[in-house]
């Protein structure tokens, strides 16, 4: 039989790819990033929006701020899923800067991981999340949407309590809270259990590793353990 040898690939032929890979991947970073930048503004725009046409008439009622929660969680999980994309892109492109560019600049300097070439193979092969969606929903609540929602109750509190007059009493601001057949109290009610559970999945959601850098800068990175673990089968195997 034929025997069949693999081409030989000279080292400028893998640099040259690799200057071409990092290149696309600093595309496909840019295009999830500008996605991830609309959703908070369609939630911004919608959020405020309706607030103002709420304020602009004492008739209309404060349930109408209210609307805004499903749509803006909507937009939560769509950018949760874009982050998580964007999430691939960006943890492959750290890979190449970390393993690849700063080993040109520094040939001295001990690499991050040793068996980077192989990681990077296998993700190409298959790529994977690296955050999951509960993790990608706590960090957008803590970056934007945390913010969003209080803006949205602080609101809807004004509304109930000072607009189109100062309630004199406290039955007077939770009777303004009533929507249609459901009590104020309930209506109080799901608003505060909802707000403590956004809050928890902020608080208990998967922390995004920070490691120190030089100039004392903290990056936040998600995809921590697949750029840097060392344990993983391709690298057990190549020991053996």
């Amino acid at each position: 039989m034929p025997n069949k040898e693999k081409p030989e690939i000279s080292n400028e032929e893998i640099e040259n790819a690799l200057i071409h890979l990092y290149r696309g991947e600093v595309q496909r970073v840019n295009t999830w990033r500008n996605r991830l930048d609309r959703t908070p503004y369609w939630s911004l725009v919608m959020v405020a929006g309706m607030i103002s046409w709420s304020f602009s008439a004492p008739e209309r009622s404060p349930a109408l701020i209210l609307v805004t929660i499903p749509i803006t969680s909507a937009l939560l999980t769509l950018e949760a899923n874009r982050y998580q994309i964007h999430e691939v892109w960006r943890s492959r492109l750290r890979l190449l800067e970390e393993n690849f560019f700063a080993n040109l600049l520094d040939p001295d300097a001990t690499l991050p991981r040793t068996e980077w070439m192989k990681v990077l193979s296998r993700d190409l092969r298959e790529p994977q999340y690296k955050v999951s969606f509960s993790a990608a929903l706590a960090l957008r609540l803590r970056r934007i949407y945390l913010w969003i929602y209080a803006t949205i109750l602080l609101s809807w509190f004004m509304k109930m309590v000072l607009h189109p007059t100062q309630a004199k009493s406290l039955s007077e601001s939770i009777q303004r809270a009533r929507i249609g057949f459901i009590p104020g109290p309930a209506v109080i009610v799901c608003l505060l259990v909802f707000f403590v559970l956004v809050v928890a999945l902020a608080i208990l959601g998967i922390y995004p590793v920070k490691e120190e850098r030089g100039g004392k800068v903290l990056e936040e990175e998600p995809g921590y353990e697949w750029r840097r673990e060392e344990n993983d089968e391709e690298c057990e195997s190549s020991d053996e």
